[in-house]
C-alpha cells in the first residue's frame, strides 16, 4: 500500500493569515521533506470564489512539487474536473507528466458548491453529464497517445462508483467511512467494475492521522484539532440540507463528530496497526491529512513521526 499526505491547499484563512508567495513556497519546503521522508505522493486540493484564496489550480501546483522533487508523486484530492473544459483539462495533465516523467495522479470529482458554478456560469445540474464527457474523452485520447496520469474518482455514491468502474478507473473514498462501511463500499465498486467487464482501478483513501504518545490528553488535544479544522471547512463550504453548514449547527456538530472518531490518531505503531487493516480491506493507497490552514499544528513533526514507524511498518506487511 502507498502512503501519501495532504491535503495542501494554499490559503491564506483568518486564523492563520500568509501571503500567497509564502503559502506556496511553504509547499514546495513540504514537497522536499515529504521526498526526503519516503512518502510516495503529496496531494493538493482545489477550490474557488472563497476569501482565502484555496488554490485554484492544482495541477499546475503538482507541478510546481514535480519540479522541486525527484522521486516523490503529487496528486489532486480533488481535481474539480465538471469546471474545466476537456482540452484544457487533458494538456494540462499532459504536460506536467511529460515535465515530471510521469509523476502526477488525477483524483477527480463533481464539485458541489453553488458559487463555484455560477462563478464559471456552468449549471450545477450538468456537472455529471460534464464530468463523463471530460473523463471519456479523457480516456479516449490518452489511449491514443499510449497513456496517461492515473484517475481515480472521488466519492462515495452509487453515481461515483458506477462512474468510476464503468471506465476501469479507480475510486478515492472519504475519512468518514468506518472499517465495515468501507468493505461494503469496495465490495459493491469491485461488483460494479465485474459487471461491466472492467478490472477495478486503484483504490484511494483519505484519513487524517495525527502521531502522539499514546496518553488521553495528546489523543483529545488533536480531536479537538480535527474537530476546528472541520468546523469552519463544513461550516462555510459544505451545504447541510441545502444550507451553509454554520446555519445548521446539528449537522455541523455531527461531521465534526464523523471525522474525529474515524481519524487515525495514536502511537505511530498504533496508526501503523490502522493502516494494515485498510490494506487488508483492499485499500491501495491511503493520503493522510497531516496539514490544514485553517488551524496552527505542526505537521512537519507529524509528517517526521509518522514516517519513523508507520511507512516501514507498513510495507513489511
Amino acid at each position: 500500500m502507498d502512503i501519501g499526505v495532504g491535503l495542501w491547499t494554499m490559503r491564506s484563512t483568518a486564523a492563520r493569515p500568509t501571503t500567497f508567495p509564502v503559502a506556496y513556497r511553504r509547499l514546495i519546503e513540504d514537497a522536499r521533506a515529504a521526498e526526503r521522508l519516503g512518502f510516495h505522493s503529496l496531494w493538493v486540493a482545489e477550490h474557488h470564489f472563497w476569501y482565502d484564496g484555496w488554490c485554484p489550480a492544482p495541477v499546475a501546483a503538482c507541478a510546481a512539487v514535480l519540479g522541486a522533487t525527484t522521486t516523490l508523486r503529487a496528486g489532486t484530492g480533488i481535481h474539480l474536473l465538471s469546471l474545466w473544459e476537456p482540452e484544457s483539462a487533458a494538456s494540462a495533465a499532459e504536460t506536467v507528466m511529460r515535465l515530471s516523467g510521469g509523476r502526477l495522479e488525477l483524483g477527480v470529482g463533481l464539485g458541489y458548491r453553488d458559487e463555484e458554478f455560477d462563478g464559471f456560469a456552468i449549471d450545477r445540474r450538468i456537472r455529471g453529464p460534464r464530468t463523463d464527457a471530460t473523463l471519456d474523452s479523457l480516456r479516449a485520447r490518452w489511449q491514443d497517445l499510449g497513456g496517461g496520469p492515473p484517475l481515480m474518482v472521488a466519492g462515495f455514491s452509487e453515481a461515483a462508483f458506477r462512474r468510476a468502474a464503468t471506465r476501469g478507473l479507480g475510486i478515492f473514498l472519504p475519512f468518514s467511512l468506518d472499517g465495515e462501511r468501507l468493505g461494503r463500499v469496495i465490495e459493491r465498486y469491485r461488483e460494479l467494475a465485474a459487471a461491466s467487464g472492467q478490472q477495478p482501478g486503484r483504490i484511494g483513501m483519505l484519513k487524517y492521522a495525527w502521531a502522539t504518545d499514546g496518553t488521553a490528553a495528546a489523543a483529545e488535544a488533536a480531536r479537538s484539532a480535527i474537530a476546528a479544522s472541520m468546523r469552519e471547512y463544513s461550516g462555510a463550504w459544505f451545504p447541510l440540507r441545502g444550507r451553509p453548514g454554520f446555519e445548521s449547527p446539528d449537522l455541523l456538530d455531527r461531521q465534526l463528530h464523523l471525522a474525529a472518531d474515524n481519524a487515525l490518531i495514536g502511537t505511530p505503531e498504533a496508526i501503523a496497526a490502522e493502516l494494515a487493516d485498510l490494506q487488508r480491506a483492499g485499500v491501495d493507497l491511503v493520503v493522510l491529512q497531516v496539514t490544514r490552514d485553517d488551524v496552527a499544528i505542526d505537521h512537519r513533526a507529524n509528517m517526521e513521526a509518522l514516517a519513523a514507524v508507520v511507512r516501514p511498518a507498513v510495507a513489511d506487511r
